[in-house]
């Protein structure tokens, strides 16, 4: 054989030899991050999850678990793109599709709700059988305040795994939006007992008790939830509310700047969730600064100018407070609770015809408020 071809064939056979390793190899990483989730070590598992999406990217797996880590972390924007990403690389993944709408579902991503409902429907047709995927309908008319085909959703989940805590805790925040509190609590300890390392559970029983003015219970829940993972910016984020509403200032400060300086430096509800605390001090240039932090970091999000109109009113600089929150509804024109902030400012500036016009639009959003003083006021909206 002519040695250029000799040469060749070698260079094949080297190359194919070390793609096989390369394969068994991700198969290997892929198997110890499997057995770290089972043992609770997320860190560790996402290194072999990465390290395997490194050897193999157009491998779909290592994506998948990137996934499922980052939603037990309830990191669902990180997870969102990891479950996309497997999706990309293979579409026939039932549980990626079915998980992609449980966390945009979590991240608030309703619209367009035809992608949700697509992504779900797809998830059944691969896989009738799919519990996640039947939970994340429920979640989607219960969104719709559909309630009966929430509980049918819900309950088909059951039916297909009954040791589903996802079915449990979908069927308690159904309960819970029907203002059916007892039995949500209910649904929420079902899924506990199913999963003691549900954090999903932990936080909805966070939540239910701190609704309940029980704060010691929720503080109770949230900090075993912790214990199980750490970095759950959920868990911390919930824990400073139960600690702001017993009084606890300086604990909810200390949950907030954990998550800031040791999870993720990017979450704006942490920075003005600091804001506010400090607002409610009087520190005024502390708040500022961190509701501008957030602004910065995501522009888009009226919530953090919403906040500033809140700090700028309370510092008395309204014409400050009616910049950020004209941002703010420009960002969002549906809501009615930054209309009727901005009536009472034009109300303070003695500024009739713009408080009218801004109660008015609040009014026509349904706000409360605003219908009661356009009636007051012998005015229709």
């Amino acid at each position: 054989m002519n040695k250029k071809y000799t040469l060749f064939f070698l260079f094949l056979a080297l190359f194919g030899t070390t793609i096989a390793q390369q394969s068994n190899e991700s198969q290997q990483l892929i198997e110890k991050g499997v057995n770290a989730e089972k043992l609770g070590l997320l860190d560790l598992a996402t290194d072999y999850y990465t390290q395997a999406q490194a050897n193999d990217p157009e491998w779909a797996l290592p994506n998948y678990r990137l996934g499922i880590v980052a939603q037990r972390r309830c990191h669902y924007s990180q997870a969102i793109g990891h479950y996309q990403q497997a999706i990309l690389l293979n579409d026939t993944l039932s549980d990626a599709y079915a998980r992609l709408a449980a966390c945009m579902i979590e991240n608030g991503n309703w619209e367009p709700i035809e992608v949700l409902q697509g992504y779900v429907e797809k998830a059944i047709e691969l896989n009738p059988k799919s519990a996640s995927a039947y939970a994340s309908m429920a979640m989607i008319n219960s969104h719709q305040k559909n309630y009966t085909n929430a509980l049918h959703w819900a309950n088909r989940a059951i039916e297909a795994d009954p040791k589903s805590p996802t079915a449990f805790n979908t069927l308690g925040v159904i309960y819970y939006h029907q203002g059916k509190d007892q039995e949500a609590i209910q649904q929420f300890r079902k899924a506990l007992s199913l999963d003691a390392d549900n954090l999903d559970a932990y936080y909805n029983l966070g939540v239910m008790y701190v609704l309940r003015n029980n704060h010691e219970t929720a503080i109770n829940y949230l900090r075993k939830g912790l214990q199980r993972d750490n970095k759950s910016v959920k868990l911390y984020y919930y824990l400073g509310v139960a600690y702001i509403q017993r009084g606890d200032a300086q604990k909810a400060i200390a949950c907030y700047e954990t998550i800031i300086n040791e999870i993720d430096s990017l979450y704006t509800p942490a920075y003005n969730r600091l804001g506010a605390i400090y607002c409610g001090k009087g520190d005024y240039d502390k708040a500022v600064a961190y509701h501008t932090k957030a602004t910065r970091i995501d522009p888009s999000d009226p919530e953090s100018f919403k906040c500033l109109g809140k700090v700028y009113t309370d510092r008395a600089d309204y014409p400050k407070a009616i910049r950020n929150y004209q941002k703010a509804v420009q960002l969002n024109d549906k809501d009615h609770e930054t209309y009727c902030l901005i009536a009472k400012l034009y109300n303070k500036q003695n500024n009739s015809a713009r408080e009218t016009a801004s109660y008015k639009k609040a009014a026509k959003l349904g706000n409360k408020e605003a219908q009661q003083w356009m009636v007051k006021h012998g005015m229709a909206w």
